[in-house]
């Protein structure tokens, strides 16, 4: 007998849109790759960075009353975000009895610590039939904030390792411009004071003090891009900084593969997706001691992992990986153990077990 497919609302205010097509991509992947795994997923979600007091609590309403609408034909709501999408989908599960599901990603947690937020997440977390958060370290970290649920489960978005894999490093780097013997040290991420990409910058001065070939790319961009223009001519590098602002995915699959190295120096990183993605296509990781990224990077194996704050320990690892690289498929292999396809077989697991517990 064929069981009838799981229905998913998948309930988001981060989604790709027309004007931002790398907003919250990380969820759009996995939609599609539950729906290759034979669910129905709805996606009810928000398409647009548009803000502002008259634009936020509008587009927020409307996602509540679209959830609300159609909580009653499927199995389960699966929100991302405690707050303000978790509370949503209590609101729409409580209306239509239809159980929920919440992810937590990072910045959701560190709101908590704004008590009228804190209290808003709870009441969605209340009465969820799960909570999924993507490390070990968040789940810790809800649990800190005050933030109990029943229910905790951890599993991540996962790395698409067929859009990440191996490829030819010269082809990419012929196509980006770089010279065959620079070593390239590549960050991705937002420009932001939590990315620490000043604190990287400095790291690399040391570096490029030894190694006067190399070269430091920016992925991304933010309200530090000036700061880092500026700090890079304060050191004398400005030559061997590129910003390239922000890329569709397979411009960063490009820089991976031309990479050497990629950092990820967060001083806080809930897990580390780009880390993932660098792993997969290949490529050692520094990353930093403070978040979720030691849960997904094998210290002395794939990369290293460093305390953020400190430039002296990020310039040495990020010559020693360099130096001494460990082989692509030793890379490969860490970021298969957290594929899409498997985080995501994790988590139909989760909201197929929470499904069956619709009254």
């Amino acid at each position: 007998m064929t069981l009838p497919a799981l229905r998913v609302m998948c309930l988001s205010n981060m989604y790709p849109g027309p004007g931002a097509p790398d907003y919250g991509a990380f969820i759009e992947r996995m939609c599609d790759c539950m729906e290759r795994q034979g669910a129905q997923v709805e996606r009810v979600v928000i398409n647009s960075r548009a803000s502002g007091a008259l634009r936020t609590p509008g587009k927020y309403t409307r996602l509540a009353m679209q959830a609300i609408g159609e909580a009653r034909d499927v199995d389960v709501i699966w929100a991302h975000y405690l707050f303000p999408t978790g509370f949503i989908a209590a609101l729409a599960g409580r209306a239509r009895r239809t159980p929920w599901v919440i992810t937590a990603h990072g910045g959701d947690v560190a709101n908590l610590s704004r008590a009228p937020i804190r209290t808003l997440s709870a009441s969605g977390v209340s009465g969820a039939a799960n909570v999924i958060a993507v490390s070990e370290w968040l789940a810790g970290r809800m649990y800190d904030e005050g933030l109990r649920p029943e229910r905790v489960e951890v599993a991540s978005m996962g790395v698409d390792t067929d859009r990440f894999t191996v490829g030819d490093r010269a082809a990419a780097r012929a196509r980006l411009g770089l010279p065959d013997d620079a070593p390239v040290v590549l960050a991705v991420g937002g420009l932001t004071e939590r990315k620490n990409p000043l604190g990287l910058l400095q790291a690399f001065a040391r570096l490029r003090a030894e190694l006067p070939g190399a070269r430091l790319v920016f992925v991304g961009d933010g309200p530090l891009a000036g700061a880092i223009d500026a700090g890079a001519r304060t050191l004398a590098i400005r030559d061997a900084i590129t910003r390239t602002g922000v890329l569709p995915n397979a411009g960063v699959t490009d820089w991976m593969t031309a990479a050497d190295v990629v950092a990820q120096v967060s001083l806080v990183e809930p897990l580390g997706v780009a880390a993932l993605e660098a792993l997969a296509s290949g490529r050692p990781v520094v990353g930093t001691s403070v978040g979720g990224l030691k849960e997904v990077l094998p210290h002395g194996v794939a990369g290293e992992i460093v305390d953020p704050r400190d430039p002296v320990a990020i310039a040495d690892a990020l010559r020693r990986m360099i130096e001494a690289p460990p082989a692509p498929a030793t890379c490969r292999a860490a970021a298969m153990a957290h594929s899409l396809d498997y985080e995501t077989d994790r988590v139909l697991g989760i909201l197929e077990a929470a499904a069956r517990t619709r009254a």
